[in-house]
């Protein structure tokens, strides 16, 4: 894995952005609730990533006290309406969420540095790294001129 420098204008601090696969990226949306999108100064994103893991917390603990009040009980679903409803809300549902959030955190693993380079350029910061060929390929990769 290769890695771009982008330096600060003001302050000098050096910042990095990958070219592959951004693991801090993929793990923040469910795992680190925004934590390396707030170090990266991309507050945006570390604010969805913290909401989406707030909600999802506050949803399964809802869910567990459902459970623990009412447990799952087919036997009282008289129609094939109330049974598709039940399996849909206990089965379902929580087999869609986790394929969205799969699917969020894998776009942000595979995108994570292109969205970084791209928030550090608009920032201001400047291209710090001296390999010309890396730079080359980092600028191809993610679409810069």
């Amino acid at each position: 894995m290769t890695k771009i420098a982008f330096k600060n204008p003001t302050g000098g601090t050096i910042y990095w952005a990958t070219t592959g696969f951004d693991w801090g990226a993929f793990w923040s949306f469910f795992l680190l609730g925004g934590l390396p999108f707030f170090l990266r100064k991309m507050n945006i994103w570390g604010a969805f990533c913290l909401a989406f893991m707030f909600s999802n917390t506050v949803e399964i603990g809802f869910e567990t006290i459902n459970w623990a009040l009412e447990p799952i009980d087919f036997e009282g679903y008289e129609t094939l309406t109330d049974y598709a409803l039940g399996f849909f809300l206990y089965f379902l549902t929580p087999l869609l969420l986790c394929f969205f959030t799969l699917s969020v955190s894998l776009y942000l693993g595979f995108k994570g540095g292109k969205l970084t380079a791209r928030h550090y350029i608009e920032e201001g910061y400047t291209i710090h790294t001296k390999d010309k060929s890396l730079l080359a390929f980092a600028k191809n990769k993610w679409d810069f001129v």
